[in-house]
């Protein structure tokens, strides 16, 4: 039978309910808590802005009621574009790329647009090995102005391990944060695809990459350590093989090109 939230459609089987993530927002407003009632509108993208998925209100530093979205599908999506609206004068508003992989409380900025692009824009071109063979990872940079007061300067991938990453940097030192993919954390018969990376309940130094698209076990598995050549094992209907996740690496300062 098919479950809908909102425009949301997923067929399950109809011997077990589909897995499901349970969200909540806290909506501030140029990075406070204010007393009005503020919301949240979650779309698929700028081009399908006419089919509305969810709604999220809030008030004051409290999170919006609950909602239980298919986990399945807010997985297969990725990105989610996110309106948040205040209604109060001088009225807000602001939109942005998110992406969810677990339930949780997230917070939500709606603010006035001045000091986000502050800087000079610059760029650093990004190169990750880990154990000496290049990586893709998520980049992170961090600038420290004479101020002290920390800011991100910029963020990107590194695919084959490397690429260029936009900034806007303000004169001060500047440092790198690469992080790893920490997977999705387990969930019973929950569909999978290659590439995608699952985590143990109870993690325990490794997550499992999935070689062979399929179908999570009902109950969760003794998980195993990379041994000889680390062959592929089932996983439900799926297959995976063992990865190590490494810790975030750093480095910095470092020179940055303003352009």
């Amino acid at each position: 039978m098919p479950i809908s939230i909102r425009g949301i459609a997923k067929q399950v089987s109809a011997h077990a309910p589909a897995p499901k993530a349970l969200f909540q927002f806290r909506i501030l407003r140029d990075g406070e808590v204010t007393e009005t009632t503020k919301r949240l509108l979650v779309y698929r993208s700028w081009s399908m802005i006419d089919q509305l998925c969810l709604v999220f209100e809030a008030t004051g530093g409290d999170p919006s009621l609950p909602q239980f979205v298919d986990l399945q599908t807010v997985i297969d999506q990725g990105e989610w574009l996110v309106a948040g609206l205040d209604d109060a004068p001088p009225r807000r508003t602001r939109a942005a790329y998110l992406t969810f992989n677990a339930s949780g409380t997230y917070t939500f900025n709606i603010t006035s647009g001045e000091g986000g692009q502050s800087g000079e824009p610059a760029q650093v071109d990004a190169r990750v090995r880990v154990e000496r063979v290049p990586s893709s990872r998520e980049v992170v940079l961090l600038e420290r102005p004479a101020d002290g007061e920390w800011r991100v300067a910029g963020y990107g991938p590194t695919p084959g391990g490397s690429g260029e990453i936009d900034l806007r940097v303000v004169g001060g030192d500047v440092y790198a944060l690469a992080v790893d993919d920490y997977g999705v954390q387990f969930v019973a018969d929950l569909a999978v695809q290659v590439g995608q990376r699952i985590r143990p309940t109870q993690y325990a130094g490794w997550v499992y990459e999935i070689t062979e698209a399929g179908q999570l076990p009902s109950v969760e598995p003794a998980w195993w350590a990379a041994a000889g050549e680390n062959p592929s094992q089932p996983l439900g209907t799926a297959r995976a093989v063992a990865r190590r996740y490494f810790q975030p690496i750093a480095l910095g300062p470092g020179p940055v090109e303003v352009v």
